[in-house]
């Protein structure tokens, strides 16, 4: 990933590139995100996620991440969404976007199937939505005048 990574800032400069990183704090520690824009962490309404989340925060100053933001996941209650915007104020950022705990995720899952396949129109499909939405408008915007 890191040469990936090192290859497109080299290369092309101003190319948006989104990349879905696995669980953990693996490619925070070792420098492999070192020139990216906005580094989107996934949290949940738990200690231990929160947790995580914190330490990826704090690495992610270390390496100079200009930005950090949070995506809520597995929300069951309007009290998880306080407790997760708190957790992100404390750091200067802000939720980006909620995820539902949505049932529909879990039959996906147990019949190993994509969810936009099972249930297009599930909640956690129109929260994905959203955040793509948000990232286009931020990262993709064609310039004025460009013809489309």
């Amino acid at each position: 990933m890191r040469d990936f990574i090192d290859q497109v800032e080299t290369e092309l400069p101003d190319t948006a590139v989104i990349c879905d990183m696995e669980a953990g704090l693996e490619h925070l520690s070792i420098g492999s995100l070192r020139y990216i824009d906005l580094l989107l962490v996934v949290v949940q309404p738990t200690f231990k996620t929160m947790m995580t989340a914190d330490r990826a925060y704090g690495l992610a100053l270390e390496l100079g991440i200009p930005e950090v933001q949070f995506i809520a996941n597995r929300i069951k209650r309007p009290s998880d969404v306080d407790q997760l915007e708190a957790f992100a104020r404390d750091h200067g950022s802000r939720i980006i976007v909620t995820i539902p705990d949505d049932d529909w995720v879990k039959v996906a899952d147990a019949r190993n199937q994509c969810l936009l396949d099972v249930a297009p129109d599930a909640p956690t499909v129109e929260a994905v939505a959203r955040l793509a939405d948000e990232l286009e408008g931020r990262f993709f915007t064609a310039p004025v005048g460009a013809g489309l």
